[in-house]
């Protein structure tokens, strides 16, 4: 400070104000020190910051950037001092002797973080380092006895040189795009000439395409971390005979890519081979839980075939399908009217239209599960809880669960529903043994080793049945629009299109990037491997977070993930997975 006479501001320790960070140097200094103050402010003044703008460097006296004319100063500095990133402290013979300099020093260490950095001291006067409290004594000092000890100020508060800008470039060499498919990870990192850090702390890197009509995808803001910004999970929407990749971070100057084409996705030449399995059918192909066989839903007609793939048993929806399930071998699938569907590998099919309650208008579903012995709980909307199973006889009313049915499992020896009010409750033998309120909206619940996930809109709840705990997280991603769980991974996409695939443990395994509105639709090998369906209809196989093959119509995959079946359009083919895709899974590498 520039006087003597002025006691210390008082302080409360209290945090620091709005705004931190409004200047990125603070000079500390007694008013018998002007002149090496004022010159350091000046040479300071000449860098530029990390995001190549000028850098605001706190002097008192200053009038661009010290206290303004006419403010209550004892204010303005207890404002300042947090509000500033770095504070560099003029060790002087009379520093020490200044109590609001003392002061300064003060609330300087208590903001100085534990790996410090924040406050730096700068020796003025060899002699004046007897003077230096205890407290803060052991924080290295700038000698200004050094030769280049102007430049190691500035290092230290991350300025540079007016003209010193980092230049970014791409450390991953692109040759060419398909559409929709994940490109493997690009890196971008920075240099800079004079050797001063290349990023600030908060740095991040903005990737775009040009021209933009090829319509990048993806993630396109990356923070930097070890110097390098990697991105995960970007693809492009349509085919461009050259595209370019452009870096770009404020202060830094950008990079482009070398030139590359993006081209349609081709089917594989290996598909017309004769020994290909080949059904004359469209509609959305289903795997039987752990078998070849195949149901195939054309508009509202589902089609059992074998694992010869012979067609051997027909039923019809009344309306758009609305749910699926899966049990140990069978498949069941409801529409919107409340006709449910329940077939077998061998053939068996039954189609019931579960009863409405009395005076409802509606009878909608509102979800389906198996229990271990393949018998079907359907719950609906309106409450009513259905069990039926391939062996014949009329549905058995098994609960009435007045707050109505989103999701629904047969946990142990019950059901555990979860309500449209929101709530979970436990039923053995018809009766609720426990409640637990989660969110209002529900997507989907599975059971997963000794523990019940339910996904809602915006959190994901673990139950443990038999200990009652249920513990609660965010969502890794936005509100969650699509969900479905695959055994030892369940999957997540919100509305944008990123997702994620955790495990029992809440534990994010995977995270990947699909277009906005889709949603994942069938699965495999445990659930490291995912098809998802665009909104356009057209289907993406996902493998370990990577789209690797688009298709225009539907497809999907079997338990294992050795086959796909996927439509051309007039028919349906069954060909091996892997030639779908670029490698294995991490569940086919374990």
């Amino acid at each position: 400070m520039t006087t003597d006479s002025r006691s210390a501001p008082a302080t409360d320790g209290g945090p620091a104000p709005a705004g931190a960070g409004q200047w990125d140097v603070f000079i500390s200094y007694a008013r018998e020190d002007y002149i090496q103050a004022k010159d350091l402010h000046d040479a300071l003044s000449g860098c530029v910051t990390a995001h190549g703008g000028a850098p605001r460097i706190y002097l008192d006296v200053s009038r661009t950037s010290g206290t303004p004319l006419g403010a209550d100063w004892q204010t303005f500095l207890e404002e300042a001092l947090p509000r500033s990133r770095h504070v560099v402290a003029l060790y002087s013979q009379t520093y020490f002797d200044k109590p609001v300099c003392q002061w300064e020093l003060h609330e300087a260490y208590k903001l100085n973080p534990p790996e410090g950095g924040r406050l730096i001291p700068l020796l003025m006067d060899p002699g004046a380092a007897a003077k230096v409290p205890y407290i803060v004594n052991r924080i290295n000092w700038i000698p200004t006895s050094r030769p280049h000890w102007i430049d190691e100020v500035r290092r230290a508060v991350g300025l540079r040189p007016a003209g010193a800008r980092t230049t970014l470039r791409f450390d991953t060499s692109l040759t060419e795009a398909v559409v929709g498919h994940t490109l493997a990870a690009v890196s971008v990192s920075g240099s800079v000439a004079d050797g001063a850090p290349a990023w600030p702390v908060d740095a991040a890197v903005t990737v775009s395409a040009e021209p933009a009509d090829a319509e990048l995808t993806g993630t396109l803001t990356a923070p930097v971390a070890r110097n390098t910004a990697v991105f995960t999970g970007l693809a492009f929407r349509a085919t461009a005979a050259e595209v370019r990749l452009v870096a770009t971070a404020p202060g830094c100057e950008p990079a482009a890519s070398a030139p590359f084409p993006v081209r349609a996705p081709e089917e594989p030449t290996s598909w017309d081979e004769a020994d290909r399995p080949a059904l004359a059918t469209r509609g959305r192909p289903v795997f039987f839980p752990g078998s070849r066989a195949l149901a195939v839903l054309d508009g509202r007609a589902l089609t059992v075939h074998t694992a010869a793939y012979e067609a051997v048993g027909v039923a019809e929806l009344r309306d758009r399908p609305r749910l699926w399930a899966r049990g140990r071998r069978c498949l069941a699938v409801a529409d919107w009217s409340g006709r449910v569907i329940l077939a077998g590998p061998d053939g068996r099919v039954r189609a019931e239209d579960l009863p409405a309650p009395r005076g409802a208008r509606f009878n909608v579903p509102g979800a389906l599960a198996f229990d271990g012995d393949d018998a079907l709980y359907a719950g609906l909307w309106g409450g009513t809880v259905w069990r039926l199973t391939l062996d014949g006889g009329p549905p058995e009313r098994v609960l009435e669960h007045p707050a109505g049915v989103q999701v629904l499992t047969a946990a142990g020896d019950g059901l555990l529903v979860g309500g449209l009010d929101g709530v979970l409750t436990r039923y053995a033998a018809g009766q609720a043994v426990s409640r637990h309120s989660v969110e209002p909206m529900l997507l989907a619940m599975t059971e997963v080793r000794d523990f019940v996930l339910v996904v809602g809109e915006r959190r994901i709840h673990r139950l443990d049945p038999a200990g009652g705990r249920l513990l609660q997280v965010s969502q890794p991603v936005g509100a969650v629009t699509g969900a479905l769980a695959g055994g030892e991974l369940t999957a997540i996409v919100d509305a944008a299109g990123r997702g994620v695939c955790f495990d029992a443990e809440l534990a994010v395994r995977v995270g990947f990037h699909t277009v906005p509105g889709a949603r994942p639709v069938a699965c495999a090998q445990g659930g490291w491997l995912l098809v998802v369906e665009h909104p356009d209809g057209s289907h993406a196989l996902v493998r370990d977070g990577r789209t690797t093959y688009v298709s225009r119509h539907p497809m999907t995959v079997s338990d294992d993930g050795l086959r796909a079946a996927v439509s051309d359009g007039e028919r349906l083919l069954v060909v091996p997975s892997p030639e779908l895709g670029d490698g294995p899974t991490q569940a086919e590498r374990a």
